[in-house]
């Protein structure tokens, strides 16, 4: 019996667990472009989506349940399966557990973030703000996080 590349969905769980990883991916892309080599740490909340990560760096090529693994339109590779290549083949890459709702400003800005995104798809904030409001949140919560380790 042939094995198929896609199930069911195995509950909202696995829904954060998929997006908690894609976010990781979408936010990991540009800082290895633009630090080609460089040691990267990547920090999470998520223990479930950590465990992903760090068996992919042993070469598990597991999957949270129901991701659907086939090539996507144009050709283009699931994100999931470019994180897994990059956890396994980035070398100085390392993900590391960051305990959420404690007050750390990076782990704070992370989570307003993913609500503006919500607030995006509900229609409450206009797409056209994104580009204006993220960096001004990105920089004041770099700058908060700096004078907390201070």
């Amino acid at each position: 019996m042939p094995t198929s590349t896609r199930s069911t969905w195995q509950g909202p769980s696995t829904r954060i667990v998929v997006t908690e990883l894609r976010a990781a991916y979408w936010g990991l892309k540009p800082v290895l472009a633009a630090h080609p080599g460089a040691p990267v740490e990547v920090r999470l909340d998520s223990l479930d989506a950590l465990g992903y990560l760090h068996a992919w760096r042993s070469g598990s090529t597991r999957m949270p349940a129901g991701y659907d693994t086939r090539l996507r339109s144009q050709g283009r590779m699931p994100t999931l399966i470019e994180l897994q290549m990059l956890a396994e083949y980035t070398p100085n890459l390392t993900f590391v557990h960051e305990k959420a709702h404690v007050g750390n400003p990076l782990n704070e800005a992370a989570d307003s973030l993913a609500k503006l995104g919500l607030r995006v798809i509900h229609g409450k904030v206009p797409v056209s703000e994104i580009p204006r409001l993220v960096p001004l949140w990105a920089v004041g919560a770099l700058d908060d996080y700096r004078r907390s380790r201070r």
